[in-house]
């Protein structure tokens, strides 16, 4: 049997059981084991505003996919300043608040390190097929566009604003998605 000897700050010597340093290695294990996965959750704001004003969208329910349009779906839920907070982790985006009835939850690939985004309410005023303002097409025109994940983190996204010259600088870990009210002839088509 060993038996580690350490000196304290008062220059006594005290002696450290085997068991004591298994106990102690044992907790340290098991907190890195149950807690990494909070050390790697990240959180996206999606601040939604007016293209036209600049004023923030609130109580918008947000059509957000993992990917591209056609995967994984769920539904996020704009608050009273018009941000919707999704909360990344290694495998699953959680909205934090959800509309009523929809899912507040997407399943997320390793492949998958992108977010579309559309509205429910309001439309979109974003170039389709291009991912930020300036930048060729990389899909058909019908394509929505698709905000990278860890450039949202890193440096955060202004999305292209087409329904008016109002621009706001995206902080990291933000994306800036503008919206316009529905015409009345396209209210009409609901």
């Amino acid at each position: 049997m060993l038996i580690a000897i350490a000196s304290t700050k008062k220059g006594m010597i005290s002696t450290i059981l085997p068991a004591q340093v298994l106990a102690q290695g044992f907790l340290v294990w098991a907190m890195v084991v149950f807690f990494a996965p909070l050390l790697y959750a990240q959180d996206i704001n999606i601040r939604v505003l007016n293209g036209r004003n600049g004023k923030p969208i609130t109580n918008e329910c947000l059509n957000v996919w993992v990917g591209t349009r056609q995967r994984t779906h769920m539904v996020a839920a704009t608050s009273n300043e018009g941000v919707a907070l999704l909360h990344i982790a290694d495998n699953d985006i959680l909205a934090e608040t959800a509309c009523p009835g929809w899912v507040s939850r997407a399943s997320r690939r390793t492949d998958m390190d992108g977010i579309t985004v559309s509205g429910d309410r309001y439309i979109a005023c974003q170039e389709y097929a291009k991912i930020l303002p300036g930048e060729p097409p990389t899909d058909p025109l019908t394509t929505m566009p698709y905000y990278p994940i860890k450039k949202i983190l890193e440096s955060g996204i202004s999305a292209a604003n087409t329904c008016g010259k109002f621009r706001a600088e995206a902080r990291p870990g933000e994306l800036i998605f503008y919206v316009r009210p529905r015409t009345f002839s396209e209210r009409m088509k609901l």
